[in-house]
Protein backbone atom coordinates (compact mmCIF):
# COMPACT_ATOMS: atom_id res chain seq x y z
CA UNK A 1 0.00 0.00 0.00
CA UNK A 2 2.76 2.45 0.97
CA UNK A 3 4.84 1.94 -2.16
CA UNK A 4 1.79 1.77 -4.44
CA UNK A 5 0.56 5.10 -3.09
CA UNK A 6 3.97 6.65 -3.54
CA UNK A 7 4.20 5.40 -7.12
CA UNK A 8 0.70 6.63 -7.90
CA UNK A 9 1.53 10.07 -6.58
CA UNK A 10 4.75 10.26 -8.57
CA UNK A 11 2.96 9.19 -11.74
CA UNK A 12 0.25 11.75 -11.12
CA UNK A 13 2.80 14.49 -10.61
CA UNK A 14 4.60 13.52 -13.82
CA UNK A 15 1.37 13.52 -15.82
CA UNK A 16 0.34 17.01 -14.73
CA UNK A 17 3.78 18.59 -14.87
CA UNK A 18 4.08 17.27 -18.41
CA UNK A 19 0.78 18.94 -19.26
CA UNK A 20 1.89 22.31 -17.91
CA UNK A 21 0.37 22.08 -14.40
CA UNK A 22 -3.19 22.71 -13.25
CA UNK A 23 -5.86 23.77 -15.67
CA UNK A 24 -7.20 27.31 -15.88
CA UNK A 25 -10.11 28.10 -13.52
CA UNK A 26 -13.57 27.15 -14.75
CA UNK A 27 -16.94 28.55 -13.73
CA UNK A 28 -18.14 25.23 -12.32
CA UNK A 29 -15.94 22.20 -12.75
CA UNK A 30 -18.45 19.95 -10.95
CA UNK A 31 -22.08 20.57 -12.00
CA UNK A 32 -23.58 20.05 -8.54
CA UNK A 33 -24.45 22.31 -5.59
CA UNK A 34 -22.36 22.80 -2.46
CA UNK A 35 -18.73 23.28 -1.52
CA UNK A 36 -16.12 20.89 -2.91
CA UNK A 37 -12.40 20.55 -2.22
CA UNK A 38 -10.65 18.26 -4.67
CA UNK A 39 -7.33 17.47 -6.28
CA UNK A 40 -6.22 18.76 -9.67
CA UNK A 41 -2.78 17.38 -10.46
CA UNK A 42 -0.66 18.05 -7.36
CA UNK A 43 -2.78 20.97 -6.07
CA UNK A 44 -6.00 21.43 -4.12
CA UNK A 45 -8.93 23.24 -5.69
CA UNK A 46 -12.15 24.54 -4.23
CA UNK A 47 -15.56 25.00 -5.81
CA UNK A 48 -18.37 26.94 -4.14
CA UNK A 49 -20.86 29.63 -5.13
CA UNK A 50 -17.97 31.61 -6.66
CA UNK A 51 -17.03 28.80 -9.05
CA UNK A 52 -13.97 26.54 -9.20
CA UNK A 53 -10.49 27.87 -8.49
CA UNK A 54 -7.10 27.00 -7.05
CA UNK A 55 -7.16 26.75 -3.25
CA UNK A 56 -3.61 25.67 -2.30
CA UNK A 57 -0.70 25.11 -4.66
CA UNK A 58 1.78 22.38 -3.82
CA UNK A 59 5.42 23.25 -3.29
CA UNK A 60 8.04 21.79 -5.61
CA UNK A 61 8.24 17.97 -5.42
CA UNK A 62 5.07 17.79 -3.34
CA UNK A 63 1.50 16.66 -3.86
CA UNK A 64 -1.56 17.68 -1.85
CA UNK A 65 -4.26 15.05 -1.49
CA UNK A 66 -7.08 13.53 0.59
CA UNK A 67 -8.88 16.75 1.60
CA UNK A 68 -11.40 16.60 4.46
CA UNK A 69 -13.66 19.60 5.07
CA UNK A 70 -14.38 20.42 8.73
CA UNK A 71 -17.93 19.90 10.02
CA UNK A 72 -18.51 23.67 10.16
CA UNK A 73 -17.26 24.13 6.59
CA UNK A 74 -14.50 26.61 7.48
CA UNK A 75 -11.33 24.48 7.27
CA UNK A 76 -9.80 21.65 5.29
CA UNK A 77 -7.41 18.99 6.55
CA UNK A 78 -5.26 17.26 3.96
CA UNK A 79 -2.07 15.33 3.27
CA UNK A 80 1.18 16.87 2.05
CA UNK A 81 3.19 14.24 0.17
CA UNK A 82 6.92 14.90 -0.17
CA UNK A 83 7.63 12.97 -3.36
CA UNK A 84 11.42 13.14 -3.53
CA UNK A 85 14.39 13.02 -1.21
CA UNK A 86 16.75 15.98 -1.23
CA UNK A 87 18.82 17.99 1.22
CA UNK A 88 16.62 18.71 4.21
CA UNK A 89 13.71 16.58 2.97
CA UNK A 90 12.72 12.92 3.07
CA UNK A 91 10.00 11.02 1.23
CA UNK A 92 6.87 10.85 3.37
CA UNK A 93 3.60 12.58 4.19
CA UNK A 94 2.45 15.22 6.69
CA UNK A 95 -0.96 16.14 8.05
CA UNK A 96 -1.86 19.76 7.32
CA UNK A 97 -4.77 22.13 7.82
CA UNK A 98 -5.86 25.43 6.27
CA UNK A 99 -8.80 27.85 6.44
CA UNK A 100 -10.93 27.83 3.31
CA UNK A 101 -11.20 31.64 3.37
CA UNK A 102 -7.51 32.20 4.13
CA UNK A 103 -5.70 29.06 2.90
CA UNK A 104 -2.34 29.34 4.65
CA UNK A 105 -0.91 25.88 5.27
CA UNK A 106 -0.22 24.72 8.82
CA UNK A 107 1.50 21.38 9.39
CA UNK A 108 -0.09 19.52 12.31
CA UNK A 109 1.79 16.21 12.23
CA UNK A 110 5.09 16.00 10.36
CA UNK A 111 6.87 12.83 9.28
CA UNK A 112 10.17 12.44 11.10
CA UNK A 113 11.93 9.81 9.02
CA UNK A 114 12.23 8.41 5.52
CA UNK A 115 9.10 6.55 4.31
CA UNK A 116 6.93 7.57 7.25
CA UNK A 117 3.38 8.17 6.03
CA UNK A 118 0.12 9.70 7.22
CA UNK A 119 -3.13 9.08 5.30
CA UNK A 120 -6.91 9.61 5.25
CA UNK A 121 -7.64 12.41 7.73
CA UNK A 122 -11.20 12.43 9.07
CA UNK A 123 -12.80 15.03 11.35
CA UNK A 124 -14.53 14.18 14.60
CA UNK A 125 -18.15 15.39 14.56
CA UNK A 126 -17.38 18.22 17.00
CA UNK A 127 -14.42 19.41 14.91
CA UNK A 128 -12.04 19.22 17.87
CA UNK A 129 -9.93 16.31 16.67
CA UNK A 130 -8.79 14.46 13.57
CA UNK A 131 -8.26 10.75 13.13
CA UNK A 132 -5.79 9.46 10.56
CA UNK A 133 -3.75 6.47 9.44
CA UNK A 134 -0.10 6.45 10.52
CA UNK A 135 2.61 4.29 8.97
CA UNK A 136 5.78 4.87 11.00
CA UNK A 137 7.71 2.20 9.05
CA UNK A 138 8.79 -1.43 9.47
CA UNK A 139 5.35 -2.65 8.33
CA UNK A 140 3.66 -0.94 11.27
CA UNK A 141 0.33 0.76 10.67
CA UNK A 142 -2.28 2.16 13.03
CA UNK A 143 -5.15 4.58 13.46
CA UNK A 144 -4.41 7.64 15.59
CA UNK A 145 -6.31 10.68 16.85
CA UNK A 146 -4.98 14.23 17.10
CA UNK A 147 -6.51 16.58 19.67
CA UNK A 148 -6.42 19.92 17.86
CA UNK A 149 -6.43 22.01 21.03
CA UNK A 150 -3.80 20.13 23.03
CA UNK A 151 -1.93 18.93 19.90
CA UNK A 152 -1.63 15.48 21.47
CA UNK A 153 -1.74 12.25 19.47
CA UNK A 154 -3.15 8.98 20.82
CA UNK A 155 -3.26 5.57 19.18
CA UNK A 156 -6.80 4.26 18.73
CA UNK A 157 -6.05 0.91 17.07
CA UNK A 158 -2.91 -0.90 15.97
CA UNK A 159 -2.82 -2.90 12.71
CA UNK A 160 -5.53 -0.75 11.11
CA UNK A 161 -5.99 1.90 8.43
CA UNK A 162 -8.56 4.11 6.66
CA UNK A 163 -10.64 4.85 9.75
CA UNK A 164 -13.76 7.01 9.92
CA UNK A 165 -15.61 8.15 13.04
CA UNK A 166 -19.35 7.78 13.54
CA UNK A 167 -21.63 10.86 13.57
CA UNK A 168 -22.08 10.58 17.35
CA UNK A 169 -18.33 10.13 17.91
CA UNK A 170 -18.73 6.81 19.71
CA UNK A 171 -17.33 4.38 17.11
CA UNK A 172 -14.76 4.08 14.37
CA UNK A 173 -14.85 1.87 11.30
CA UNK A 174 -11.58 0.78 9.73
CA UNK A 175 -9.77 -1.80 7.64
CA UNK A 176 -7.91 -4.17 9.99
CA UNK A 177 -4.82 -6.27 9.28
CA UNK A 178 -4.09 -4.32 6.09
CA UNK A 179 -0.83 -6.18 5.47
CA UNK A 180 -2.58 -9.56 5.53
CA UNK A 181 -3.61 -9.32 1.89
CA UNK A 182 -7.34 -9.83 2.51
CA UNK A 183 -8.33 -7.65 5.49
CA UNK A 184 -11.68 -7.22 7.24
CA UNK A 185 -13.90 -4.22 7.85
CA UNK A 186 -14.29 -3.66 11.59
CA UNK A 187 -16.40 -1.35 13.77
CA UNK A 188 -14.86 -0.50 17.16
CA UNK A 189 -16.59 1.07 20.16
CA UNK A 190 -14.30 3.78 21.49
CA UNK A 191 -15.63 3.61 25.04
CA UNK A 192 -14.97 -0.06 25.79
CA UNK A 193 -12.89 -1.29 22.83
CA UNK A 194 -15.37 -3.95 21.72
CA UNK A 195 -15.22 -4.74 18.01
CA UNK A 196 -17.55 -6.12 15.38
CA UNK A 197 -16.12 -7.72 12.26
CA UNK A 198 -18.54 -6.98 9.46
CA UNK A 199 -17.84 -10.05 7.34
CA UNK A 200 -16.39 -12.64 9.74
CA UNK A 201 -17.01 -15.61 7.42
CA UNK A 202 -15.72 -13.77 4.34
CA UNK A 203 -18.99 -14.31 2.52
CA UNK A 204 -18.84 -10.98 0.69
CA UNK A 205 -17.47 -11.18 -2.80
CA UNK A 206 -16.53 -7.50 -3.08
CA UNK A 207 -13.10 -7.17 -1.43
CA UNK A 208 -10.47 -6.09 -0.54
CA UNK A 209 -11.88 -3.00 1.12
CA UNK A 210 -10.82 0.65 1.20
CA UNK A 211 -11.82 3.97 2.79
CA UNK A 212 -14.97 2.98 4.74
CA UNK A 213 -17.18 5.84 5.91
CA UNK A 214 -20.19 5.94 8.20
CA UNK A 215 -23.45 7.07 6.66
CA UNK A 216 -24.88 10.35 7.90
CA UNK A 217 -27.22 8.56 10.32
CA UNK A 218 -24.50 6.14 11.45
CA UNK A 219 -26.62 3.14 10.50
CA UNK A 220 -24.53 2.03 7.50
CA UNK A 221 -20.95 1.85 6.32
CA UNK A 222 -20.12 2.96 2.77
CA UNK A 223 -16.87 1.70 1.27
CA UNK A 224 -14.90 1.00 -1.89
CA UNK A 225 -14.15 -2.62 -2.72
CA UNK A 226 -12.59 -4.68 -5.48
CA UNK A 227 -14.58 -6.56 -8.07
CA UNK A 228 -14.31 -10.08 -6.66
CA UNK A 229 -10.51 -9.90 -6.76
CA UNK A 230 -9.22 -10.64 -3.23
CA UNK A 231 -5.57 -9.97 -2.59
CA UNK A 232 -4.40 -13.31 -1.25
CA UNK A 233 -0.88 -12.54 -0.08
CA UNK A 234 1.18 -9.70 1.29
CA UNK A 235 3.07 -9.59 -2.00
CA UNK A 236 -0.05 -8.53 -3.83
CA UNK A 237 -0.60 -5.51 -1.57
CA UNK A 238 -0.90 -2.39 -3.70
CA UNK A 239 -1.91 -4.17 -6.91
CA UNK A 240 -4.71 -1.99 -8.21
CA UNK A 241 -7.90 -3.52 -9.51
CA UNK A 242 -11.33 -2.23 -10.54
CA UNK A 243 -13.42 -1.07 -7.59
CA UNK A 244 -17.08 -0.32 -6.95
CA UNK A 245 -18.87 1.53 -4.13
CA UNK A 246 -20.90 -0.49 -1.62
CA UNK A 247 -23.01 0.08 1.48
CA UNK A 248 -23.59 -2.25 4.44
CA UNK A 249 -26.50 -1.72 6.82
CA UNK A 250 -25.24 -2.40 10.35
CA UNK A 251 -28.71 -3.25 11.69
CA UNK A 252 -30.17 -5.40 8.91
CA UNK A 253 -26.97 -6.85 7.44
CA UNK A 254 -28.00 -5.82 3.93
CA UNK A 255 -25.11 -5.35 1.49
CA UNK A 256 -25.93 -3.00 -1.41
CA UNK A 257 -23.88 -2.08 -4.44
CA UNK A 258 -24.33 1.67 -4.80
CA UNK A 259 -22.24 2.10 -7.94
CA UNK A 260 -20.80 -0.44 -10.37
CA UNK A 261 -18.13 1.78 -11.91
CA UNK A 262 -15.02 -0.43 -12.10
CA UNK A 263 -12.77 2.54 -11.28
CA UNK A 264 -9.13 2.45 -10.17
CA UNK A 265 -8.94 3.54 -6.50
CA UNK A 266 -11.96 5.87 -6.52
CA UNK A 267 -12.62 8.35 -3.72
CA UNK A 268 -16.08 9.41 -2.59
CA UNK A 269 -17.97 11.84 -0.36
CA UNK A 270 -21.49 11.78 1.08
CA UNK A 271 -24.07 14.56 0.89
CA UNK A 272 -25.06 16.24 4.15
CA UNK A 273 -28.46 14.55 4.14
CA UNK A 274 -27.03 11.16 3.15
CA UNK A 275 -29.19 10.86 0.03
CA UNK A 276 -26.35 11.00 -2.52
CA UNK A 277 -22.78 9.82 -2.98
CA UNK A 278 -20.30 11.74 -5.12
CA UNK A 279 -17.52 9.54 -6.52
CA UNK A 280 -14.24 10.69 -8.05
CA UNK A 281 -12.66 8.15 -10.39
CA UNK A 282 -9.98 8.20 -13.04
CA UNK A 283 -12.48 8.43 -15.91
CA UNK A 284 -15.27 10.47 -14.37
CA UNK A 285 -17.00 12.08 -11.39
CA UNK A 286 -20.18 10.13 -10.66
CA UNK A 287 -23.30 11.00 -8.69
CA UNK A 288 -25.47 8.22 -7.30
CA UNK A 289 -28.45 8.10 -4.98
CA UNK A 290 -28.45 6.09 -1.75
CA UNK A 291 -30.38 3.84 -2.06
CA UNK A 292 -29.69 3.57 -5.82
CA UNK A 293 -32.38 4.80 -8.20
CA UNK A 294 -30.42 4.98 -11.47
CA UNK A 295 -27.29 3.35 -12.85
CA UNK A 296 -24.24 5.48 -11.98
CA UNK A 297 -23.63 8.30 -14.42
CA UNK A 298 -20.67 10.64 -14.84
CA UNK A 299 -21.27 14.36 -14.38
CA UNK A 300 -17.71 15.62 -15.04
CA UNK A 301 -14.23 14.44 -16.07
CA UNK A 302 -12.26 12.37 -13.56
CA UNK A 303 -8.82 12.61 -12.02
CA UNK A 304 -6.01 10.06 -11.80
CA UNK A 305 -6.12 8.71 -8.23
CA UNK A 306 -7.79 11.94 -7.16
CA UNK A 307 -9.37 12.89 -3.84
CA UNK A 308 -12.52 14.85 -3.04
CA UNK A 309 -14.70 16.07 -0.19
CA UNK A 310 -18.08 17.76 -0.32
CA UNK A 311 -20.48 19.72 1.85
CA UNK A 312 -23.90 20.06 0.24
CA UNK A 313 -27.13 18.43 -0.85
CA UNK A 314 -28.87 17.70 -4.13
CA UNK A 315 -32.58 18.43 -4.31
CA UNK A 316 -34.95 16.38 -6.45
CA UNK A 317 -35.12 19.10 -9.08
CA UNK A 318 -31.33 19.47 -9.12
CA UNK A 319 -30.96 15.71 -9.44
CA UNK A 320 -33.26 15.69 -12.48
CA UNK A 321 -31.33 18.57 -14.08
CA UNK A 322 -27.97 16.91 -13.45
CA UNK A 323 -29.28 13.60 -14.77
CA UNK A 324 -30.50 15.23 -18.00
CA UNK A 325 -27.12 16.86 -18.67
CA UNK A 326 -25.00 13.78 -18.02
CA UNK A 327 -21.32 14.02 -18.96
CA UNK A 328 -20.24 11.54 -21.61
CA UNK A 329 -17.00 9.77 -20.82
CA UNK A 330 -14.80 9.75 -23.95
CA UNK A 331 -14.83 6.34 -25.59
CA UNK A 332 -11.03 6.26 -25.60
CA UNK A 333 -11.12 6.31 -21.78
CA UNK A 334 -13.59 3.47 -21.37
Amino acid sequence: MRFAAALAAVLSAIVFVGCGGAEEPTERRIPAPGTFVFTVGVDLWIQDDNGARLLIAAEQDQQLLQPAISPDGTKVAYIVFQLTQAEGTTIGTDLAIADLDDPRQEILVQHARQAEFIWTPRWAPDGRSLIFTHEPGDLMIRVARLDLQRREVEILREDARDADISPDGSRIVFVNAPYSGDPHLVVRDLSDGTERVLDPQREWEPRPFRIPRFSVDGESVVFSAGQFLPQVSARSIGVNGPEDIWSFNLATGALTQLAAIGEDQPDFALSDDGRHVLILGVFGIYLVADPPTDPPFAIAPGEFHGSIDWIGNVSDSEWAQIRDSVYQIPESSQ
